[in-house]
């Protein structure tokens, strides 16, 4: 089971089916209308509505991929959030600004931390400095 928090138009959940993720199995989230109702042909589930909104009721997943929006730290409140929905033995794979607060919240919690080059995103219009971190669940007890 897949998660794709904040989905936007579904860029993640587009390369989690190029790899052969069933589309059944993902669950899309997206605050605006129109985007979330775009999303319908590619994931399974979608919900209208603002992440941090929701809590248990979608359930635990395997993996979760994001992209949160930056504005006054909301990636950290992101992923900090989305961890609490990942199965034992899950992962989160998230990008986030690298700046100093997400280096002193969210790198003490990361399994790994990948800087990417400065203008990586660029052409998307945004000059911040972006890392990936990369959150692992511990597996269950056997």
């Amino acid at each position: 089971k897949v998660l794709e928090p904040s989905a936007g138009t579904g860029q993640l959940v587009k390369a989690a089916l190029s790899f052969g993720v069933f589309r059944g199995d993902i669950t899309a989230i997206e605050i605006r209308g129109p985007l979330a109702h775009g999303l319908e042909s590619l994931a399974g589930y979608v919900v209208c509505a603002d992440f941090l909104g929701c809590n248990g009721n979608l359930g635990k997943f395997d993996r979760i991929l994001m992209n949160p929006p930056f504005h006054n730290g909301d990636d950290i409140r992101h992923i900090k959030h989305a961890v609490e929905f990942l199965e034992p033995g899950g992962r989160l794979v998230a990008i986030c600004a690298n700046g100093p607060r997400q280096q002193a919240e969210l790198q003490p919690m990361a399994d790994q931390w990948i800087e990417l080059p400065a203008g990586s995103f660029k052409e998307s219009g945004t000059n911040v400095n972006i890392a990936i971190v990369v959150i692992n669940s511990p597996a269950p007890l056997s």
